[in-house]
């Protein structure tokens, strides 16, 4: 409706415009994002009630942390979430995801971030002790980790995998760190090889982009399984500072973040 004047006096200035700029455009993103979440669902479309709770945990959360604002890709981590956590619950756990190092570096979106430099490296190098050959065709091709990886990372696979394979690559994330996300992809690159090796760049970026909906919870553990991981990549792994621990305990969020929630519930309800 109409404009609301600023009673916070005369601190603030540039800064305050900029981060009412950054909010804006965290609505705008989550309110278009939110009805392409899960498209083959029809969990958030408008006018389904997890289409209002889910819009309610990414607007807290953008609010709630605004140096992070919302990134593309997030719907998918909360509206995942919320298929087994109440809104509540859904929030902590979505705020304390986005906190872990591994959803920090590539949330950034930055090519030039060390922590994703190294990440893409030691993918690379797993990729490499595993399946050499397709490794070896990729870089002939061109098909370098930002291509495909950066996608699966931001979304842990929420946007490409069957909901209930997602489900177990998750349970596997949470307890044991973001080595799992490294192992899942190699392992999915593994059950796609005979499909991948000796395509053009064209064909395999669009195979990575449309994973079969035929990969199952049984193919992909069996193969994550099988993922080797040499005494090397370990010491390399270690070296980069990358804590193999899964995510930390919840933490509450703060009070106003609270409020949001409860607030955004009670409309919704009432």
């Amino acid at each position: 409706g109409g404009e609301e004047k600023d009673g916070g006096g005369m601190m603030g200035g540039a800064d305050d415009n900029d981060d009412t700029k950054a909010r804006e455009m965290s609505y705008r993103l989550i309110t278009t994002d939110i009805s392409r979440t899960f498209p083959i669902f029809a969990f958030f479309q408008k006018e389904c009630p997890m289409h209002f709770q889910l819009k309610s945990i990414l607007l807290a959360q953008a609010f709630y942390q605004p140096e992070l604002g919302y990134v593309q890709g997030m719907s998918y981590l909360a509206g995942h979430l919320l298929f087994y956590m109440d809104v509540y619950e859904t929030f902590v756990t979505f705020s304390n995801l986005l906190a872990t190092p591994f959803m920090r570096a590539f949330l950034s979106l930055d090519a030039s971030n060390p922590q994703i430099i190294e990440r893409y490296a030691l993918y690379q190098a797993l990729l490499r002790d595993n399946v050499p050959d397709l490794s070896r065709h990729f870089d002939e091709e061109g098909i370098a980790p930002d291509m495909y990886f950066l996608e699966w990372a931001l979304t842990l696979f929420c946007k490409r995998l069957p909901l209930e394979v997602v489900g177990r690559v998750w349970d596997l994330f949470f307890m044991l760190g973001e080595l799992t996300i490294f192992k899942t992809a190699v392992a999915i690159l593994t059950i796609l090889k005979p499909k991948l090796l000796g395509e053009p760049f064209g064909k395999i970026l669009k195979a990575l982009a449309t994973l079969p909906q035929t990969i199952n919870v049984d193919g992909l553990c069996q193969a994550i399984n099988k993922v080797k991981v040499t005494t090397a990549f370990k010491r390399r792994f270690m070296m980069m500072g990358l804590n193999n621990a899964g995510v930390p305990p919840p933490r509450p969020p703060s009070s106003g973040a609270s409020k949001m929630l409860n607030k955004k519930d009670e409309n919704k309800h009432g």
